[in-house]
């Protein structure tokens, strides 16, 4: 218990009544996701250098030669990509208990 309360303060912030307060499963699921928050942030740190690099380096540079917003909008994919994925998951949830009969498959979506 001790080590639990120390890693909580240590690595996640969280005072010995938050972390008390936890399941082991939730503790365990907080940690892992603290160590993949820290390699996101290594990744973000490897592509600055790597920006950082580029611009030192460039003749003419201009911005969305280093980065080039997505819009967010995936144009290839049409309204019944989108049925057919939601219909998909629909159909797995209504295997589990608690989501079976929440759908109408009869919509369609």
């Amino acid at each position: 218990m001790e080590q639990a309360i120390f890693d909580g303060w240590r690595y996640l912030g969280l005072d010995s009544s938050q972390i008390l307060s936890k399941t082991p499963r939730e503790f365990s699921i907080l940690m892992a996701a603290h160590t993949e928050r820290i390699y996101d942030e290594y990744e973000r740190l490897a592509t600055q250098a790597i920006w950082n690099r580029s611009a030192y380096h460039a003749k003419k540079l201009k911005y969305t030669d280093l980065f080039k917003r997505p819009n967010g909008i995936n144009d290839n994919r049409t309204a019944d990509d989108v049925r057919e994925r939601q219909k998909a998951i629909m159909e797995r949830l209504e295997k589990f208990e608690e989501f079976r009969g929440k759908f109408d498959n009869e919509k369609g979506g």
